[in-house]
Formats: structure tokens, sequence, C-alpha cells
């Protein structure tokens, strides 16, 4: 070790090495701060000093209750605008690889959730389609859409990975113009983790959108899960006079 430099920064350099030399791999943990802290013979506080400088430069990053793992290469996040834009239309005005997979679709029931979210009665029927979404090849967000099948009854002859739910309701007429939409970050459960390909207990944004069409039938319920490792969210503000 240089002595002259201070000892969390030599052990941060250390570790900056062993990114570098691929021995610590993209998408891997490293070692605990306890484990480093034997392996260099210094103090827990130490080892976290040098790790929290890493993880501010983009080489390493948290997951609580999992460990600090190591970045992949090449990962920029994507910059997106909360808005009323479809997640797909998002992506296409950023020019990013995009593709989607259908994971599940089908009827539902409107049950007291489902029912309260749609304004439908109890045992309406609902469809959904839960999709992955992807963005240069990574998935990115996990969507969960509740259509009522009142308004949408020749919608499973439609193949999602290649459509856009929002095309296929504007022809149906009941295009969403009026959205009630809540935004928070969440954990991410073992289910989801493994669809976004990431750990349990990563953060994710989780959006909520209720929309309407042009009569105010209320015409989708979306849920969607986005990882918050590969995009960051834009807000416009609008100043009163």
């Amino acid at each position: 070790m240089d002595y002259r430099m201070p000892i969390y920064k030599q052990i941060e350099a250390l570790i900056k090495k062993k990114i570098e030399e691929k021995e610590f791999l993209p998408g891997e943990a490293i070692p605990s701060e306890r484990k480093l802290a034997e392996i260099y013979q210094v103090n827990r506080m130490t080892v976290k000093n040098a790790i929290n400088d890493l993880v501010d430069e983009g080489y390493l990053y948290r997951v609580h209750g999992k460990g600090t793992f190591v970045h992949k290469e090449n990962t920029q996040k994507i910059t997106l605008g909360y808005g009323t834009s479809g997640l797909g239309a998002m992506l296409r005005e950023k020019g990013v690889r995009r593709k989607d997979k259908v994971v599940m679709k089908g009827l539902l029931k409107a049950f007291n959730y489902l029912g309260s979210k749609l304004n439908l009665e109890k045992y309406e029927d609902v469809y959904l389609i839960n999709r992955i979404r992807y963005a240069n090849e990574e998935p990115v967000a996990v969507e969960y859409c509740y259509v009522p099948f009142k308004y949408f009854e020749d919608i499973d002859k439609h193949n999602f990975e290649h459509t856009s739910v929002y095309e296929y309701m504007k022809s149906k007429e009941h295009f969403p113009i009026d959205f009630d939409q809540k935004l928070i970050i969440i954990e991410a459960h073992e289910r989801l983790a493994k669809l976004l390909d990431v750990s349990p207990s990563t953060p994710v944004y989780y959006f909520e959108f209720i929309s309407r069409d042009q009569f105010g039938n209320v015409v989708e319920y979306t849920e969607t899960y986005i990882d918050c490792e590969k995009t960051v969210f834009s807000f416009e503000v609008e100043k009163k006079a």
C-alpha cells in the first residue's frame, strides 16, 4: 500500500483495480465490509468509507439486506418524462432498441380491488396483459395492464408484443385522454426481481395509471414497475402566473 494516501483511499484503489481487472465481475456481489476489513487488516469504517466513494463514483451499488454489487458495464440510465405518454412511446422517443414480451394474458373477474380501480361491477370481465418491456436488450420494466373487456371484446386476437395497447384502444374509440397517476419507490419482490433480472429488494419505480376515454369511461388500470438502476424520470412543473 502507498502510505502517503489515506488508508480508505488505498482500499478504494485496490477494490477499483479488482473491478477493472475483472476479479470482481459486473453484477456480482463483492465481499462484505467485514470480510474486506479482515482481508486488508483495517477497521470496518475504513472499508465503509472506501465503498461509499465507489458507490458515489458508480463502480458499485448497494441492495438493502443483500450486499454491495459491481455495476454492469455500459449501463446508461434512460431519462424518461413523467406524463401521459405510454412507456413504449417514451422509449421510442429516446431512440433505444425496444421490444416487449407478453408473460401472461387473459380474462379475470372484477372483484373488489379491480372493480374499484376500473369502476366495474363485481364479476364483470377484465382483460389482463402482463408484459416485460425491454430497452437495448435489457428488461427495464414489468407492466400489468387491466382493461374492461366490454370495451375490447376482440383484444385476445392481437399480439401486444408487436402492437401498441394505446393504438389498439384508439382503434376502438376508447383512447385514454385523462389520467390519474401515482409514483412511489418500492423494493422488488422475488417474482418481480426475477422478471427484471435484478436482486430481490432492489429499488424500483412503481407507477399506477387509471385512464379515462373521451366519454369519461375508465378504460385502463395499469401497474408498471421500472428498474431504478436503468432509468431516471424528469418532471416539468408549470409556474403559475
